[in-house]
C-alpha cells in the first residue's frame, strides 16, 4: 500500500510539473507573439498560461500589456488589478494601471496607483514624473509642479519632466520660466519632438508668430506626421494673417487626423474671419459632431445663419 501511496504521489508530482512547463512554454509563446506585435495571438497564450498556472503574476501581467497596447483598457486594468492583489508591491502592475487609468481620465485612481508606487520606491523618478501628469490633467497644477521637481531633482537630466514642467509654467503664464524649462530639454534632446513643438506654442503664446514657425517646422522635421505642429503653425501663420498657409497646414492636420477638433475648429474660424461662410460652415458642424455643445462652433454657426440670410 506504502508503495502505491508513493507512486501516485510521484504521479502527482510529475503532473503538476508538466503543468507547470505547460504554462511556461504557453508564456514563453505569448511572450515572442507579443514582441512581434501580434496582440490578439498573444492573448491567447497568456489565456493558457493563466488557466494551468492561475497563481502566476506574470500570465496576468504580460496579458494586461497585450490588452493595453491593443486598446482594451478595461481589460488590461482587470488583468493589472489581479497581479496586485496577488502581490499589492508589484511596481510595474502599480504603473501600468496608473497608465491606464489616467488614459480613462480616472485621474483620482492614476494618482492613487502612483502615490502607492511612490510609497514602495520613493527614489524612482517616473513615478513622480507620471503622478504630474495626472495631476496636470486633473489641472491640479501646483500638485503636479511639486511632482515635476521632485522628479527632476531625482533625475536632473529627465528631460521629459523639463518639458512637462515647462507646459505647467506655460498655463501659469510664467513664459520666461517655461521657455527656460524647454531650452534645457533641447539640451538634453535635440530630437525630442515634443519640446520642439512645445517651445512654438509658448512663442505663439507670447505673440512671436516667426519663431514659433521655426520651432514647429523644426519639430516636423524631426517627426513628419506630428500633426499637431501643423495645427500649431497653422495659428501662427494666421497671427502674420498668412491665412492661405494657414488652412494649408490646417488641411494637412485634418488629414492625418480626420478627427482633429481643434484643427477643424481653427480651421471654420479663418474662413470666417475670410468670409467664405459655407466652408465655416461645414467645419464648424464637423466641431459640433465631434464636440457637441462646443460653445465657439456653436456661436459661429449661429452668426452665419444671420450673416448669410438673403
Amino acid at each position: 500500500m506504502k508503495n502505491i501511496l508513493n507512486t501516485f504521489v510521484l504521479i502527482s508530482a510529475l503532473a503538476v510539473a508538466a503543468l507547470a512547463q505547460t504554462a511556461r512554454e504557453h508564456l514563453a509563446r505569448g511572450n515572442q507573439l507579443y514582441s512581434n506585435k501580434q496582440y490578439s495571438s498573444a492573448i491567447a497564450s497568456f489565456n493558457e498560461a493563466i488557466r494551468l498556472a492561475p497563481a502566476a503574476q506574470a500570465g496576468w501581467f504580460n496579458r494586461g500589456q497585450a490588452y493595453y497596447y491593443s486598446g482594451n483598457i478595461d481589460a488590461a486594468i482587470n488583468d493589472y488589478s489581479q497581479v496586485i492583489r496577488l502581490n499589492p508591491s508589484h511596481l510595474d502592475a502599480l504603473f501600468q494601471r496608473g497608465l491606464a487609468q489616467n488614459m480613462k481620465r480616472n485621474h483620482d485612481l492614476a494618482i492613487a496607483d502612483y502615490s502607492k508606487g511612490i510609497e514602495l520606491a520613493p527614489a524612482d523618478a517616473q513615478f513622480r514624473y507620471n503622478r504630474g501628469i495626472a495631476f496636470a490633467d486633473k489641472g491640479a497644477l501646483d500638485a503636479a509642479m511639486a511632482d515635476y521637481n521632485e522628479a527632476i531633482r531625482l533625475n536632473p537630466s529627465y528631460m521629459k519632466a523639463f518639458v512637462n514642467r515647462g507646459a505647467v509654467y506655460y498655463k501659469q503664464k510664467k513664459h520666461d520660466l517655461a521657455l527656460a524649462d524647454i531650452n534645457t530639454a533641447l539640451k538634453l534632446d535635440q530630437n525630442y519632438v515634443d519640446a520642439w513643438g512645445n517651445r512654438g506654442v509658448i512663442y505663439n503664446g507670447m505673440n512671436q508668430p516667426d519663431l514659433a514657425i521655426a520651432d514647429l517646422t523644426q519639430a516636423l522635421k524631426v517627426d513628419p506626421n506630428y500633426a499637431k505642429a501643423y495645427l500649431d503653425r497653422g495659428i501662427a501663420y494666421n497671427k502674420k494673417k498668412q491665412n492661405d498657409l494657414a488652412i494649408a497646414d490646417l488641411t494637412r492636420a485634418i488629414k492625418m487626423n480626420p478627427k482633429y477638433m481643434g484643427a477643424y475648429l481653427m480651421r471654420g474660424a479663418i474662413y470666417f474671419d475670410t468670409k467664405r461662410y459655407d466652408l465655416a460652415k461645414a467645419d464648424l458642424t464637423k466641431v459640433i459632431e465631434l464636440s457637441p455643445g462646443n460653445k465657439l462652433a456653436t456661436d459661429t454657426l449661429a452668426r452665419i445663419a444671420v450673416l448669410a440670410a438673403p
